[in-house]
């Protein structure tokens, strides 16, 4: 006596929709569900026969703004985590911290170099004080005086070294006052030129060129220490938490720090046939159903076809199963709030007869 095979009704919907329409899909049908001793019965998938106007797919649960996977953009040591699995987060709220004070040390550096960099372009800006301006017409003056002194004195010592009353060197020395007494006046005099001119047009665009590369640098070194604060990217909550306080984070490494999601409402990502492309639409009603929920299915409605083929999101594990089948992806939204755990592998039903408004799209 031939023992019969049991097959999951997984397969067996899968081939009934490769021969839909024919006498070897009615046949079939009734052979696999024999086979199988009521397994389809017990799943609830008499609800959902597979005929020419069902289609039926893998699929796979997601969030509704599907899964985000949060990897750090530096490397270092994880000084804070403030999530747990489970907690709800909103976009931009601070989730951890990694390791910085060697950035919060080069941020307060640099914003220090922007304020001294702004301090001399107002220098220049603003011009010389009045009590600068002063004091530079009261060096002036002394200038003046001391070398007018010391032109007199010359004068006076000419004749005697005409007479020879004086040597030769004590000459040399007095002319040599002389000639000090009016450089140091015509210093004086440009000094307060200087500083009633105020400064020139080509020295404050050099103040403004070190100002500008001062707040970049803060910008940078803002940005930098910024990275060290992981923030949620979305309204979710967290699915899975990898990584704890202590434990070094790798940029951009596999291993994330966490997996948030909206699971406010869910999705289901269906792998549909190449063969049945031409019959799924958006606003179509679903049903999906789980060897994890015996009895139950869970309505939906197709909000999103694919404009492009790929290859297959979920494998049955059968190693006869072709792995370079081309398969158009579809989104169903799920009515209500499912208690369906994400990443749970899904049998969909689409019913290829309706086609009701469509929820969204993506």
């Amino acid at each position: 006596m031939i023992r019969p095979m049991h097959f999951p009704h997984r397969v067996r919907l899968a081939l009934a929709t490769r021969l839909r329409g024919t006498a070897a899909a009615f046949v079939l049908v009734l052979v696999l569900g024999a086979c199988s001793s009521g397994h389809a019965d017990r799943q609830g998938d008499a609800a959902l026969p597979t005929t020419g106007s069902r289609i039926a797919a893998g699929g796979l649960v997601e969030p509704v703004n599907e899964e985000r996977v949060i990897i750090p953009q530096i490397s270092g040591r994880l000084d804070r985590v403030y999530i747990e699995e489970g907690d709800s987060v909103t976009a931009g709220q601070l989730i951890a911290e990694i390791e910085n004070a060697e950035l919060r040390a080069a941020m307060a550096a640099a914003a220090a170099q922007v304020d001294l960099r702004q301090a001399e372009l107002d220098v220049l800006k603003n011009g010389a004080r009045a009590e600068e301006i002063a004091a530079a017409e009261a060096s002036l003056a002394a200038a003046d005086a001391a070398a007018r002194l010391a032109a007199e004195t010359l004068k006076r010592n000419q004749p005697l070294l005409a007479e020879g009353r004086i040597s030769q060197s004590r000459f040399d020395e007095v002319q040599a006052a002389a000639d000090t007494a009016r450089a140091e006046r015509a210093r004086a005099a440009a000094s307060l030129a200087l500083l009633r001119a105020g400064a020139r047009s080509e020295d404050i665009r050099a103040a403004e060129a070190r100002l500008a590369a001062a707040r970049a640098e803060r910008q940078r070194a803002e940005a930098l220490f910024e990275k060290s604060q992981v923030r949620s990217p979305v309204d979710g909550t967290v699915l899975k938490r990898d990584l704890r306080e202590g434990e070094t984070v790798v940029a951009l490494s596999p291993l994330p720090l966490a997996r948030i999601g909206d699971i406010r409402q869910l999705h289901v990502r269906a792998d549909i046939d190449e063969l049945d492309i031409d019959r799924i639409k958006v606003g179509q009603s679903a049903k999906v159903s789980s060897d994890a929920f015996p009895g139950r299915s869970f309505p939906g409605k197709v909000i999103h076809v694919s404009q492009r083929m790929g290859r297959r999101n979920l494998s049955s594990g059968d190693p006869a199963e072709k792995q370079d089948v081309k398969i158009l992806e579809a989104l169903i939204l799920l009515d209500g709030h499912p208690a369906l755990p994400v990443g749970l592998r899904v049998d969909v039903f689409i019913d290829t007869g309706s086609v009701a408004p469509a929820a969204g799209s993506r």
